[in-house]
């Protein structure tokens, strides 16, 4: 009897959980198998599935350390939002290790605001809309709409091999760097998004990327603003992978100082450039040294030194001036970036020589 009554309740208890790689539905009007996306996230095991209809949760999210796919149901992103209004955390985080296997879909994110403590410093809040640390979730169809952190107003990832792709970035906010998206280490993908209108005081009003082995392709990049890198920031060491860009528009970006369209560390790998715009940035399009590798259209001049917009007499004394070894990473008649200023610069100065384009 004893044994019958446990197996009873073994089945039960068994018929009541969802299974491994089920698939759960979450409603707020009541009419699905949740009213929230905690509750279900919560409730399902491992490698599952939770369809979120349309509708605005007001609710930040946690994966914990499960592998999930959650996605909304709408036609696109606009229908469903995660709304992390008056919560002061990041809407989304994804810390527990997960792989490719994580997936967010067709969701807008809205409004996170605050972010996560960094780990190791505690006091630097990160990600207002989504944050990840060694996990790699895959993050497309999306929306991230108004977030605001000091690194990572959307997005921060820390050596995270995610991708990022298909989804859009719109007026999200860093106190420090990266408007919309800060990749620090790892090797993520940034592919076919668009990030217009988002801000950073520092660096990076779009993205800014700091060393690992990411790549950006088949982004636009417009209007955003920060005090350098108006578009996109990079930050490079000697040992770090050149950063690829292929296939960008980055248009009508602002810079306080410098680096309006990209603004990348002289002296370090450089950012490469295939079948890339960079125009109409201000008060410059590339600050910092970068690598053509053709099919571009860069309304760039760099040897126009004085910013009159005309290669001349006055470019070619200050080209001159800086003559021999550079003295410092800012060293802008280097127009090859080799680290000395000597007849290979004066050679592209002289092809340049006249208005510029």
């Amino acid at each position: 009897m004893r044994e019958f009554l446990l197996t009873t309740t073994a089945l039960t208890i068994a018929l009541s959980a969802p299974a491994l790689g089920d698939t759960v539905t979450v409603d707020g009007n009541g009419s699905g198998d949740f009213t929230t996306i905690q509750s279900a996230i919560d409730a399902v095991p491992d490698e599952s599935t939770i369809l979120v209809s349309p509708g605005i949760y007001n609710e930040t999210i946690d994966f914990g350390i499960k592998n999930l796919v959650i996605s909304g149901t709408g036609k696109d992103a606009t229908e469903t939002v995660i709304d992390g209004s008056g919560l002061k955390s990041t809407v989304v985080r994804i810390t527990g290790g997960q792989d490719e296997s994580t997936v967010i879909r067709l969701l807008t994110i809205a409004n996170g605001d605050a972010g996560s403590p960094l780990p190791g410093n505690p006091n630097i809040l990160v990600g207002g809309g989504l944050f990840a640390v060694d996990s790699s979730p895959r993050i497309e169809f999306c929306r991230f709409i108004d977030n605001r952190s000091a690194f990572g107003g959307a997005i921060y990832l820390l050596r995270s091999e995610s991708a990022v792709a298909d989804s859009t970035f719109l007026d999200n906010f860093a106190f420090a760097d990266g408007g919309a998206i800060f990749a620090f280490q790892g090797a993520t993908r940034i592919c076919r998004n668009l990030l217009a209108g988002n801000r950073a005081v520092n660096h990076g009003g779009a993205i800014k990327v700091v060393l690992g082995e990411s790549y950006v392709h088949d982004c636009v990049m417009e209007g955003n603003t920060a005090y350098q890198g108006g578009g996109l920031y990079w930050f490079a060491n000697e040992d770090t992978t050149p950063l690829e860009m292929h296939g960008c528009t980055i248009i009508c970006n602002l810079a306080n100082k410098i680096g309006g369209g990209i603004k990348t560390r002289f002296g370090f790998p450089a950012v490469t450039l295939e079948e890339t715009i960079v125009c109409d940035n201000d008060p410059d399009e590339i600050d910092g040294p970068y690598v053509d590798l053709g099919m571009n259209a860069l309304c760039v001049c760099p040897a126009d030194f004085t910013g009159n917009d005309v290669v001349d007499g006055a470019d070619l004394g200050i080209l001159v001036a800086f003559w021999g070894p550079c003295r410092s990473a800012d060293c802008p008649a280097d127009l090859n970036h080799d680290g000395v200023v000597n007849g290979g610069d004066l050679g592209l100065l002289l092809g340049l020589w006249g208005p510029c384009p």
